[in-house]
């Protein structure tokens, strides 16, 4: 549960926690070019899942969101890209590599992708945050992924996503700064999503 202790932090005190600045208004998507593809088959079915659970009384139910509407949309973008998908791989940072910290970085994150699909080794290109409410509630949780995965696997950067399974917040961490995409995007167009995780594939591929 210690990712989870930092869920509450403030931004800036996240800031001061992890020695980063936040970056709010990034564009992490500025040479991206759309395929053009629709996608039609995924977003049918997204359609409806989102349709059943908002009027479900298991609505709020995190793993109901993230195991249709989340889990759907990454296996779509791992299919189309070739990638490796996990569901909450184990992630433990030694205590002696995290002194500083206020909580011990271990846990399971929602998703882990990378560029292998036997094993969950680096790069790892993406951790995913399933949260039920604001995606600003899943910043500190998210933050801290991300600093666990560039400390354990040894990177530069890696790339996080923010979803209550509707909206979908990209961030990035790479040299102390965590830049976070000035738009959201939505699975009312799933093709917008799919392709930025193809994007972010490629940026770990060159």
């Amino acid at each position: 549960m210690s990712f989870y202790d930092y869920r509450n932090y403030s931004s800036s005190k996240l800031e001061a926690v992890f020695q980063v600045a936040i970056d709010a208004d990034g564009d992490l998507f500025r040479d991206f070019q759309p395929s053009g593809k629709d996608y039609p088959d995924l977003q049918a079915r997204v359609d409806a899942m989102e349709s059943r659970i908002s009027i479900s009384a298991d609505a709020s139910n995190e793993a109901t969101r993230s195991s249709l509407l989340v889990s759907h949309t990454l296996w779509e973008a791992a299919a189309a890209y070739d990638l490796g998908i996990f569901f909450e791989p184990p992630v433990e940072v030694p205590e002696e590599e995290t002194l500083g910290l206020p909580h011990p970085l271990n846990g399971k994150y929602d998703c882990g992708i990378n560029l292998n699909k036997i094993d969950f080794v680096s790069p790892v290109i993406a951790v995913v945050e399933v949260k039920t409410a604001q995606i600003a509630s899943g910043l500190g949780q998210c933050l801290a992924e991300m600093y666990a995965t560039v400390t354990k696997f040894g990177q530069q950067r890696v790339y996080g996503i923010i979803t209550d399974g509707e909206a979908w917040k990209f961030l990035m961490l790479e040299e102390n700064t965590v830049t976070i995409d000035r738009k959201g995007y939505y699975i009312s167009h799933v093709a917008d999503i799919v392709e930025r995780v193809g994007y972010i594939a490629r940026q770990f591929s060159v």
